[in-house]
């Protein structure tokens, strides 16, 4: 009969495996490449990236729109009361009198030192910016997807493990309980084993709870609901040693295919822009304006002119251009040029700072890719020598020449060789993944 806490720790472990097998008939399985598409569709980071670019956009139009010409009108109504100037004659009289305005006017920049051209340019590469920003979002999300990808298929072959070492302990309590009805084994050797079904059974229960919490660390990134119905499709077992080229030839590579070199690329060339805005205002504007008003008064006390005859007399139209010529702003332009100069260096740091750290980041992508390379070889082989033992230690039990706890001891050693194996293999793969990242053209 089952101990009770044997008894507990199966259950637990029914409650952690029966929701996905009971949901078995509705789960999808998704590839890498299909959680990667989805989390740049529906994560919020990326949403709000977008929009950031809508609203650069309106920027840019904003910019563009100010070569247009402009046109304001206005309505006004006045009272007089007293001693006030005359609509007809403009002499001073004591009357009351009321009158009605109408205006409109229109100005169309000719020449304003290219500054509109400028701030046009500059807004942009400020978009261009934006959107290299966006695809970086991208590309760090699909690191993080990869990785959280990545580790759903290794908490799910830890799963395998923990039940596959589940499964050699009540094989081995059949076989000690058969030696215990022949007198080859004692009753404390089942005990002993029943003790250590019961840890397995614990480390599978652990190990279902760790596959939960990465399928649903998975989920999250991609934005999904609910990670009921969801899995992992298994890619094909190909771990190739075969790194990428040396850093330095991967570098020149990503200065010009990583989205963050070119964003802070897109920014200096902004910088610049703004520096011919600045020194736009050292020159002089040409406007061109037009305007037409007209009034309507009604005077208490004397007959008045009808108002279609004021509408004809009282309107005035204009033409004119505008020449206004900058001679002393108190180094207000000059003080902006230099502003703008010290932002185009800032920016020039800022640049070679990116190329700096991308190629910090690429040599340690390289070497700890090399260096989780040689850990797999290594736990491979470790792994290969302590199934040996395991296998020579089960012929040594067997046939009594062996105690419980030599097995039991080699069967936790082969199974931390296994778990070290798995895990060095899929740090190795990331590793591999990241590096293969930075060479994408």
């Amino acid at each position: 009969m089952m101990k009770p806490n044997i008894a507990i720790y199966a259950a637990a472990l029914a409650a952690a495996l029966l929701l996905p097998a009971g949901i078995q008939a509705q789960t999808k399985v998704w590839s890498l490449q299909e959680c990667i598409d989805y989390a740049r569709e529906h994560n919020l980071d990326m949403k709000m990236r977008q929009t950031g670019i809508d609203q650069q956009k309106v920027n840019l139009n904003t910019a563009r729109n100010k070569r247009l010409p402009d046109l304001s009108a206005n309505v006004a109504q006045s009272y007089s009361f007293g001693r006030s100037a005359s609509g007809y004659d403009n002499a001073y009289q004591d009357r009351n009198s009321r009158s009605s305005q109408l205006s409109a006017s229109t100005s169309v920049p000719i020449f304003t030192g290219l500054r509109i051209n400028s701030e046009i340019a500059a807004a942009k590469l400020d978009l261009q910016a934006v959107a290299a920003e966006l695809e970086k979002t991208g590309e760090d999300m699909e690191i993080a997807v990869t990785s959280s990808y990545l580790q759903v298929l290794y908490c799910r072959e830890m799963l395998d493990i923990a039940d596959r070492q589940a499964g050699l302990s009540r094989t081995q309590l059949e076989r000690i309980k058969s030696m215990h009805d022949n007198g080859r084994a004692s009753e404390a050797q089942i005990y002993e084993v029943e003790a250590q079904i019961a840890s397995d059974e614990l480390s599978v229960v652990q190990a279902a709870s760790d596959l939960q919490m990465a399928v649903l660390s998975l989920t999250q990134l991609l934005e999904l609901p609910s990670p009921e119905g969801f899995d992992v499709e298994e890619p094909a077992d190909d771990v190739a040693f075969a790194l990428a080229r040396k850093p330095d030839i991967i570098f020149e590579t990503a200065l010009t295919t990583r989205a963050s070199i070119r964003a802070e690329e897109f920014r200096l060339k902004s910088r610049e822009k703004n520096i011919a805005l600045a020194r736009g205002a050292y020159y002089p504007t040409l406007t061109f304006g037009a305007g037409y008003s007209n009034n309507y008064y009604v005077i208490n006390g004397i007959k008045n002119i009808p108002f279609a005859d004021q509408l004809k007399n009282n309107r005035n139209e204009y033409l004119g251009l505008t020449l206004s010529i900058p001679i002393f702003d108190r180094f207000a332009t000059r003080n902006s040029v230099r502003s703008a100069r010290l932002n185009r260096y800032l920016q020039e740091l800022q640049l070679e700072n990116a190329k700096k750290s991308l190629y910090k980041e690429i040599q340690q992508a390289y070497y700890n890719a090399v260096t989780s390379g040689e850990k797999y070889k290594s736990a491979e082989a470790a792994y290969k020598s302590a199934e040996k033992a395991f296998g020579y230690m089960q012929e040594k039990l067997n046939s009594g020449r062996a105690t419980m706890y030599e097995y039991n001891d080699s069967k936790t050693a082969m199974t931390r060789a296994l778990s070290n194996s798995a895990q060095a293999k899929y740090d190795f793969i990331l590793r591999r993944k990241i590096l293969e990242f930075y060479e994408k053209r």
